[in-house]
């Protein structure tokens, strides 16, 4: 065997015994990733099935308009419902409610809860808005329960209560 024969078969050699030690255990490109079989992905749920505790479910705020109010506006409910105010909504609607809140200088300027519309909107209407959003305003019943939101519904009615009615600002006319 020739000396140049005898180096391709030590190379071959080391080659092999260097990578007979490996797996692919050590490959990050998509093709060796783990993956899911459909057969192990959750199963939908059946149609019209409802799951255990469940509420209503409704589609958006337009659906919420002929709720009425469950929780009564007691000290108790006023005072968690402006605790949640000043953490969640003062940002955008300013912290008495009347609007200019430190994030309305980025997106649309949220309305005044003095204006004549929003006070003749429902309860059920009101929090819907909450729930489920509004024109600008995201959603948020993410972490809040239902009773909670019931009880913003009571502040911003306090809110309403304890402020001069205001005319909303005429929409600007839509260009055909």
């Amino acid at each position: 065997m020739s000396e140049r024969a005898a180096m391709l078969a030590l190379a071959a050699a080391l080659a092999l015994a260097a990578g007979a030690g490996c797996d692919n255990a050590w490959r990050t490109d998509m093709w060796y990733q783990p993956s899911r079989r459909p057969e192990d992905l959750p199963r939908p749920e059946p149609e019209r099935s409802v799951p255990l505790g469940a509420g209503p479910r409704f589609e958006n705020r337009d659906d919420t308009e002929d709720l009425k109010n469950p929780v009564p506006p007691t000290d108790a409910s006023l005072a968690r419902g402006k605790a949640i105010f000043v953490a969640r909504c003062a940002p955008c609607h300013g912290p008495e409610g009347h609007g200019g809140g430190p994030v309305s200088k980025f997106f649309p300027e949220a309305p005044d809860f003095a204006y004549t519309t929003i006070r003749k909107r429902s309860d059920g209407f009101i929090w819907g808005t909450i729930s489920y959003g509004g024109k600008a305003m995201p959603a948020q019943r993410e972490g809040l329960t239902t009773q909670e939101r019931w009880d913003l519904v009571n502040h911003v009615r306090h809110i309403q209560a304890t402020s001069p009615v205001i005319e909303a600002p005429a929409q600007p006319a839509a260009t055909p």
